[in-house]
């Protein structure tokens, strides 16, 4: 079982969205609620309203999950150590690129995308650990901001999965 949250822009309104996603990859969309991914009442009320509709809740499942300390709060309140989570490899690259010069930032964000790429869990964090520390010395905040959970970037890249759902399981992004 894969739960996918995030929270979208709609009407001048943040609602979070939980989605599910079988073993094809399709996705279903679970729940539903006003609030944002900030807010770990409006996350937990989604949650436990979920787990009141029938989610199972015996066996460990992957939680893709922005950086968002609500999320990470409200998913540990609900499901404890069940939750195996894996944070949004696309978040992170925009997270770390927010921190740099303009004219460094496509190149950063290529070196990422190159690593999160890589078949292999060990190899990419090295690529992304090497990365951090090039950039440690003049950019300390882009480099604190890509070691920051990295490895629950690289989550779904330890299980082995075909390429597709690797990279539909990498990401809170829907489409």
């Amino acid at each position: 079982v894969a739960l996918m949250i995030d929270g979208l822009f709609v009407h001048e309104h943040v609602m979070l969205v939980a989605l599910g996603i079988d073993l094809d990859g399709k996705k279903h969309v679970l729940g539903v609620r006003e609030g944002a991914t900030e807010n770990a009442v409006a996350v937990t009320e989604l949650l436990s309203d979920l787990v009141d509709r029938g989610l199972p809740t015996s066996q460990p499942f992957l939680a893709v999950i922005d950086g968002g300390k609500a999320l990470r709060k409200g998913l540990r309140a609900t499901f404890g150590a069940r939750a195996v989570v894996q944070r949004c490899q696309l978040h992170k690259r925009w997270n770390v690129s927010e921190q740099l010069p303009e004219a460094m930032r496509r190149a950063v964000e290529t070196a990422m995308r190159q690593a999160y790429g890589s078949a292999d869990a060990a190899r990419a964090k090295r690529l992304l650990q090497n990365l951090a520390r090039s950039l440690a010395k003049d950019h300390p905040s882009a480099s604190a901001s890509l070691l920051e959970g990295l490895d629950e970037t690289l989550t779904v890249k330890r299980f082995g999965l075909p390429t597709w759902l690797e990279r539909t399981l990498s990401t809170t992004n829907a489409i």
